[in-house]
């Protein structure tokens, strides 16, 4: 695999013998240009998001910076058709666009939305944890992309472009303090050109916060639990390191490399709150776990005890759960002018992320839990593209055509520890998944104009990829490691991912378009769980998608208003979804949970998105923006799903072969997709005007609307999220010569708590204790499961201060 990473970068690297032009860089501030003014590169070459064929939203660094935008979840607030979830363990941030996204509590699978830094495709759930700083621009692509950002994409593409240094030297400062989750937050950007072809630009971040959630748990005495260190959720501390160096020597080259270091320590691991439970909080066994103050709502206070280090001596970090996570990543990107017209584009691309896991697995709040699981998680990827691509001018017809080859590995190691207090082995269960992935493509694309006003564009990309799982089952008992070989150990797919777009732009101020496309992600093997005897079945198949779009986009009343209106409708088969099963003592687990991924039958998806900005021409300063989408997604198969704990047969739980035994089993066909509100809105304002001594006064709003929708699989109502808006705002001076900024930002004023991802256990009872029933005509003695939800925050108030103390050249 190494051997073939190394042949595709040495084949790129010859190009650049040739002349080459430089390409110039994005733009930064589309809130200041108006939105038709700006640039994107939704088809990896730089157009007006007015003539774009593809339905996409834009923040700009103005707009980042105003609403203290420092994760992917506060993109919500600005681009409607997006939800996020937060999970445990290696999972990391799940993503859906338009209902489309992963749900699978497995560090093993794709995401069906795919993050791209600066030309690194990424699509593993923890990269999306790596935080927003130092942004020229991010965008949004809705729908399938399968062309243009390295792998298929079938839900759509998050790209994010970070600041690149510029033609003088300019120091920038910033330090912020929220006042909720008490977090101190410092940036530091120093950039400019070292010689007239070299420049450079060097950024860092550190972020420190006392947590959110407030947790006053107390630990019952002699059940293996411990008083929680810290009386926060999740107290955390945070650092980013970026370098970026562009050298360009001459109008034909250019080349640009961009390096990444973050940590992330979080204390608490990301534990999620108990809000629903349908048998009150008794102790089906005898055993408070639940915390007598609990009142299973979801709200600011959490009940979590550590563990007794007595009582679980295999424990890590004193019994404190937490997360540990280093990211490394960047790209080498180089641009050349092979012939007039022609130009050849190489992006090398590195990613390497170190996680430890330490988690409360059943949020014990009073007694410890009976468990706990730990987790050792590495990945490493290597990518090489290299495409070429015409701009021939007035020539009727242009291409482009590509390579691009991913060589991925993923480790992860499982343990299971067992509270001892409560007499169980102090350990449970270990083992360990080797995951291997092998991905070439091939891409083209055809450009026809036969009129000037008409592109006709057709391409495709096909994809062979192999994956392949080496599990070891850890032996307990002998200390030794047993290598096991599943019923499917390797996995390989090809398919070709065809797009036809026709794009109409009669006038500089009107576009219609229209596209059909197909997209696919390949399947994989789930890695959460550690293997059993008998040996289980891993692996699961394909997501395809296919379908249209067609819009308009618009400017009108002397291009001060600027209007997108899309309609698209979509078919997918296999949606990759994830399912736990019922813990059964006599199973081949023991009683541990199992996590599953398994490929619906299909799912249809259909809707709109509208977005507008106004300029009144009679208020200089003033922007006015709205956003809708209207969403319908739902499953049309959805067959064979472990049934929650206690689900009866009246509720719909049957017994029906699955897998490799028989278990409680539903048919879901018919639910919504997971995180897939009807509908979703975004609407606001910003202004800004000139105050005493040449000073700026800048102020803003911005408005979330969602209907309510499901935040976890299943036909339960307390698996929904309600109904909710988000008000946003901020309140900013700036100096006449732009040296200094100082701002308020409120999130979520009204203090709104949502959540995106929810899950359902037998947390009263420890999930592996015995006493429930599923599948029968009673829930049993244990009741039926819980509701555990993965929290987002409230209200955040943002104190901010800018400093731009000098600017060399000027």
């Amino acid at each position: 695999m190494k051997a073939r990473y190394l042949l595709c970068c040495a084949a790129a690297a010859t190009a650049w013998t040739m002349p080459a032009r430089a390409q110039d860089a994005p733009a930064a501030d589309g809130v200041r240009a108006g939105p038709a003014g700006i640039i994107v590169t939704a088809r990896k070459r730089q157009e007006s998001i007015l003539n774009v064929p593809v339905v996409e939203a834009v923040v700009s660094a103005e707009t980042l910076e105003n609403h203290q935008i420092v994760d992917l979840h506060a993109l919500t607030s600005f681009v409607p058709g997006i939800k996020m979830g937060n999970s445990v363990l290696t999972i990391g941030t799940q993503i859906s666009l338009r209902g489309v996204g992963t749900t699978s509590l497995d560090a093993g699978i794709d995401q069906s939305v795919s993050l791209n830094i600066d030309g690194l495709q990424l699509s593993q759930g923890l990269a999306y944890q790596s935080g927003f700083f130092d942004l020229a621009q991010a965008e949004v692509l809705k729908g399938p992309q399968a062309l243009f950002f390295g792998k298929s994409s079938p839900g759509g593409v998050i790209a994010l472009t970070t600041a690149d240094p510029g033609k003088e030297w300019e120091a920038i400062g910033r330090a912020s303090y929220e006042f909720q989750a008490r977090q101190r937050r410092g940036e530091l950007m120093l950039s400019g050109p070292l010689t007239d072809t070299f420049g450079v630009r060097l950024a860092g971040m550190l972020s420190k916060e006392d947590g959110w959630f407030k947790n006053p748990a107390t630990a019952a005495p002699g059940l293996g639990g411990a008083n929680p260190k810290y009386d926060r959720i999740n107290p955390s501390k945070n650092w980013i390191m970026r370098g970026t160096a562009v050298y360009e020597p001459s109008p034909a080259f250019r080349a640009r490399l961009k390096v990444n270091f973050t940590h992330d320590r979080a204390e608490g691991g990301g534990s999620p709150q108990v809000s629903s439970c349908p048998d009150g909080i008794g102790a089906p066994s005898g055993v408070p776990f639940f915390n007598p103050n609990e009142d299973c709502k979801y709200d600011r206070t959490h009940y979590l005890v550590d563990f007794s280090p007595a009582a679980f001596p295999l424990a890590l970090n004193g019994g404190t759960p937490f997360l540990d996570l280093d990211q490394h990543f960047g790209t080498l990107e180089m641009v050349a002018r092979l012939t007039d017209g022609v130009t050849a584009t190489s992006t090398s691309g590195y990613y390497k992320a170190k996680s430890s896991t330490f988690i409360n697995s059943t949020s014990g709040g009073y007694a410890a839990s009976l468990l706990y699981t730990d987790n050792r998680f590495r990945r490493r990827d290597l990518t090489q593209e290299f495409r070429i691509e015409s701009d021939f001018g007035e020539s009727p017809v242009n291409f482009l055509a590509g390579l691009f080859y991913q060589d991925g590995q993923v480790y992860n190691r499982i343990t299971a520890g067992g509270n001892t207090a409560l007499r169980l082995p102090a350990l449970l269960a270990s083992g360990e998944h080797n995951l291997s992935i092998d991905s070439v493509s091939l891409f083209g694309q055809l450009r026809w104009k036969p009129v000037p006003v008409l592109e006709i564009a057709g391409g495709a990309r096909w994809t062979s990829e192999q994956r392949s799982d080496r599990p070891t089952l850890i032996n307990a008992a002998a200390g030794g490691y047993l290598p096991v070989t599943p019923p499917t150990p390797k996995i390989s797919s090809r398919n070709w991912s065809p797009e036809l777009t026709a794009t109409y732009t009669p006038t500089d101020d009107f576009t219609l378009f229209a596209s059909l496309k197909q997209a696919y992600k390949s399947g994989s093997f789930t890695i959460t769980n550690p293997q059993t005897r008998p040996v289980s079945d891993n692996s699961f198949g394909d997501e395809r998608v296919r379908g249209a779009e067609v819009g308009i986009k618009a400017r009108a009343f002397d291009r001060a208003l600027f209007v997108n209106l899309a309609g698209y409708y979509y078919r997918y088969k296999g949606l990759q979804v994830g399912a736990t099963e019922p813990t059964d003592p006599t199973g081949p687990s023991g009683g541990l949970p199992i996590t599953r991924t398994l490929n619906a039958g299909s799912a249809e998806v259909y809707g709109a998105d509208f977005d507008a900005a106004f300029r009144p021409a009679g208020i200089e300063g003033l922007m006015l923006n709205a956003a809708l989408n209207w969403n319908h997604a739902r499953f049309l198969k959805l067959e064979n799903v472990p049934c929650y704990g206690g689900q009866t047969i009246a509720a719909g739980c049957v017994i029906t072969p699955i897998g490799t035994g028989v278990a409680p089993v539903q048919d879901l066909s018919g639910i919504p997709l997971v995180r897939a509100p009807e509908w979703q809105a975004t609407f606001g304002f910003g202004y800004e005007m000139p105050v005493g001594s040449g000073m700026t006064l800048s102020l803003g709003n911005s408005n979330e609307y969602s209907s309510r929708y499901l935040a976890g699989l299943g036909r339960r109502r307390d698996l929904y999220q309600r109904a909710y808006i988000k008000v946003n705002g901020y309140l900013a001076l700036k100096a006449a010569n732009e040296s200094w900024e100082l701002s308020l930002v409120g999130n979520n004023l009204n203090n709104k708590l949502t959540s995106g991802n929810k899950l359902t256990s037998n947390f009263a009872n420890s999930v592996i204790l015995f006493g429930q029933q599923t599948g029968t005509n009673g829930a049993g003695p244990a009741g039926v499961d819980e509701i555990l939800t993965f929290d987002e925050p409230g209200r955040q108030v943002f104190l901010k201060l800018t400093l731009r103390p000098f600017a060399f050249g000027k």
